[in-house]
């Protein structure tokens, strides 16, 4: 089984993670963690913004790799850059998948408020299942 696992760094995907692992056991599947950072306006701060959501990403990252080699369980991470919603529907058609892994909210905060949420559209454009944690 393919298993693409996002992360946005809220606690929401990190307790999806551990809900993943408490099911399944995490044993003979083929993981796969994304986050996927948002594009940057171009401006005289974008560089610090970029430095700061690649640090953003790799603690969220290294905390997922973290939760799962508690459970001896190596895996594969991905960064990509772009609307969340539609790049995580993207890799898992490109990739194959048979189950997405995210948290039911994220940090999304009031843009998620005018424009839905990210797990809401995953679900309904996804090609496999999508398993929403809380």
């Amino acid at each position: 089984m393919r298993v693409l696992i996002t992360t946005d760094g809220s606690e929401d995907s990190y307790k999806a993670v551990r809900s993943y692992i408490h099911l399944t056991h995490a044993t003979q599947h083929d993981i796969n963690i994304l986050y996927v950072m948002p594009r940057i306006a171009i401006g005289r701060d974008a560089g610090y913004f970029q430095l700061e959501q690649e640090r953003e990403a790799a603690g969220a990252l290294n905390t997922v790799k973290e939760i799962f080699r508690e459970v001896g369980e190596v895996i594969k991470t991905e960064l990509k850059q772009g609307d969340a919603a539609q790049a995580i529907v993207q890799v898992a058609k490109d990739g194959e998948y048979d189950l997405i892994v995210m948290g039911r909210k994220g940090r999304g905060g009031f843009r998620e408020y005018l424009l839905g949420s990210v797990s809401r559209y995953v679900v309904q454009n996804a090609p496999c299942s999508v398993f929403i944690g809380r």
